[in-house]
């Protein structure tokens, strides 16, 4: 597990937010974003298992990106359209200009 944020392509052919091996406060500060700052709900429920967890989905009016944890990626978002897409690498964008 890698200790930077990364975006890939997942098995989905969608994007993957990745935070890797990044400190917990990371993370909570990127929930704390979604839900303050741009108007995401949070929807389903927290699934845990072994080297894994499904988190809530982010709820946007157009989109959801699913979250989770899991051994290899840390704390990951998953787009699961081109809306969705297109916010994750924005954001990615974003995180990467605040770290520099």
């Amino acid at each position: 597990m890698t200790t930077e944020l990364g975006l890939f392509e997942a098995a989905n052919g969608h994007l993957s937010l990745e935070c890797g091996g990044l400190p917990e406060s990371y993370w909570q500060s990127i929930v704390e974003f979604l839900e303050k700052g741009k108007g995401f709900s949070r929807s389903g429920k927290t699934v845990i298992g072994a080297g894994e967890m499904i988190h809530q989905d982010f709820v946007a009016e157009k989109f959801s990106l699913a979250s989770g944890w899991d051994n290899w990626s840390g704390h990951y978002l998953l787009a699961k359209s081109k809306e969705g897409d297109q916010f994750l690498h924005q954001l990615y964008e974003r995180l990467n200009n605040n770290a520099a």
